[in-house]
């Protein structure tokens, strides 16, 4: 009966060790570290980390008896209509950004079987330095707008160097005027500390952030012109990443437009902390948003850039 219940969350989306530790805590109602430890075989030390997980998606409570702490399953109902609520949200807005990928995309694809083109606009980068070092001179030389779909695996790989070498271009292109938007994939279980820092630096500065509950793509537009997208390695023993660098003008739009999109249905910063406070999803957050407005050519698009009428 209950490996019946951790297979069921586990298709709903919740990680083994998770299930796993809910599992246990529904057969034994309060739990110590310890106990959930020796129970399901988890190693302690990611018993802490998984528990305040679970707290944060509602699945157990934290109670302090006499000189140690216990965890207590919440009741299985409220879990699951919670774990159905996300799925629901997360399935709508993967619905509408597919809409959108396979209009744009479709076009660039019938575009693409009429053009008889060479490959000179694209260009391959492996190495992490590399790709560093092809990324800040794309931002050197951008005059208008830098947008950025931002998401793990990073070429920094935890550099402090590199990130404050990004911080110090950024910052300059920020005070020659240049719009620079990012959207970020900030997932309340998956906290990277540096990467936050990073990303408030770049705030300050005057970065406009946004976040959402997860991004279809790692890439960069750079003034409409040149994109640059990432492919994740399968063999990441030498790197994470294989970085495509595009010049063509409809790639261009076609990342630009779904950019749009999913920059209309993310959360902004003070929501993100606001209803990470009052312990709701990240997804929730992103459904909540209002009617998308996409701008149909790239021409409006342009405009929008020139004008700076974008928020």
């Amino acid at each position: 009966m209950l490996s019946i219940v951790q297979q069921k969350l586990e298709q709903f989306g919740v990680p083994g060790n998770m299930a796993r530790i809910y599992t246990a805590l529904l057969e034994k109602r309060e739990m110590s570290a310890l106990e959930i430890h020796e129970s399901t075989g988890v190693p302690r030390s990611k018993v802490y980390e998984i528990a305040q997980k679970m707290i944060q998606r509602g699945m157990c409570i934290k109670k302090n008896f006499g000189r140690g702490w216990k965890y207590q399953a919440v009741e299985p109902r409220r879990v699951l209509d919670h774990l159905i609520m996300i799925d629901r949200a997360e399935h709508s807005r993967k619905k509408k950004t597919v809409e959108v990928m396979t209009s744009v995309f479709s076009a660039l694809y019938e575009q693409g079987l009429q053009s008889t083109g060479s490959t000179d606009y694209i260009e391959i980068i492996r190495d992490p330095l590399s790709i560093h070092q092809r990324y800040l001179s794309l931002l050197n030389n951008s005059h208008k707008e830098v947008l950025g779909f931002v998401k793990p695996p990073f070429s920094h790989q935890g550099s402090h160097r590199m990130l404050e070498e990004q911080e110090a271009v950024e910052s300059a292109l920020l005070a020659r005027g240049v719009v620079v938007k990012a959207l970020y994939e900030y997932r309340l279980t998956d906290i990277d500390m540096l990467e936050q820092q990073h990303i408030e630096r770049c705030i300050t500065t005057g970065e406009r952030a946004r976040y959402a509950a997860s991004l279809p793509v790692k890439m960069h537009i750079f003034d409409g012109r040149f994109v640059l997208i990432a492919m994740t390695n399968r063999d990441t023993d030498k790197s994470p990443l294989t970085m495509l660098v595009v010049e063509h003008p409809a790639w261009a739009e076609a990342a630009c437009m779904l950019f749009d999109h999913l920059w209309n249905n993310a959360a902004g910063l003070e929501e993100l902390k606001t209803n990470f406070l009052k312990g709701r999803g990240i997804d929730r957050i992103y459904s909540s948003k209002s009617e998308i407005d996409v701008p149909h050519t790239y021409r409006q698009y342009s405009e929008k850039v020139e004008s700076h009428d974008i928020t």
